[in-house]
């Protein structure tokens, strides 16, 4: 063979081996940049498959701070409540609110009654006008919830003409489930003294403060 053509043969040779290993390098390094940018973005999907999830439970928390914020009412005596037996526990029948934004105060005139959605420490606060009707004796007002702690009660002998204001504070533990009720009593010897229904006179206030 001429060996100016075996010289340009070999020559060629030589060109497309350094090509190919060019191509091949180069191909090498392109895998490999692409394989990095995979894994960043594979490192970006967790940390935000991650932040999602932080997120959602930070959304959570701030729902379950809101309702723990709402975790109050207040209800009242809309009309007369008369004929409070003598010398008998009786409950305040509160048959209106003024607020209860989770729907835990059953003012409906029958059972009354505050049900605690969680444990924890709760203000209670509550009042009673009294129409008085002039009897002299004895007029008490008590916070209850049955078989949970002992009733609070305030108590006065103090009679007016028209009627009195007869009120209580406490702040107590409460469990969840719990019942809080508003009750009555007086022992004048008669069946006459009634209770006046306002909504400024004769209510129970109740708000969680703490778990």
């Amino acid at each position: 063979m001429n060996p100016d053509i075996l010289n340009t043969i070999l020559g060629c040779l030589g060109g497309l081996l350094f090509c190919l290993g060019w191509v091949w390098l180069n191909k090498t390094e392109d895998d490999e940049v692409l394989a990095s940018h995979i894994n960043d973005l594979q490192t970006k999907k967790v940390d935000t498959d991650t932040h999602a999830t932080d997120l959602a439970a930070i959304e959570a928390d701030i729902t379950a701070l809101e309702t723990m914020q709402n975790h109050k009412a207040r209800a009242y005596r809309s009309g007369t409540q008369s004929n409070i037996p003598n010398e008998t526990l009786t409950k305040v029948l509160f048959n209106a609110e003024t607020y209860d934004p989770n729907g835990d105060f059953d003012a409906d005139g029958v059972d009354s009654r505050y049900i605690a959605p969680v444990s924890g420490w709760y203000l209670i606060h509550g009042q009673v006008s009294w129409l008085a009707y002039g009897e002299v004796g004895l007029w008490e007002l008590y916070i209850w919830a049955p078989g949970l702690f002992t009733r609070s009660v305030t108590r006065t002998t103090n009679v007016a003409e028209e009627f009195f204001s007869l009120s209580i504070s406490d702040i107590l533990y409460v469990e969840a489930g719990q019942a809080i009720t508003l009750d009555a009593k007086q022992t004048t010897g008669t069946a006459n003294p009634g209770i006046q229904g306002t909504e400024n006179g004769t209510f129970l206030a109740i708000h969680r403060l703490s778990i």
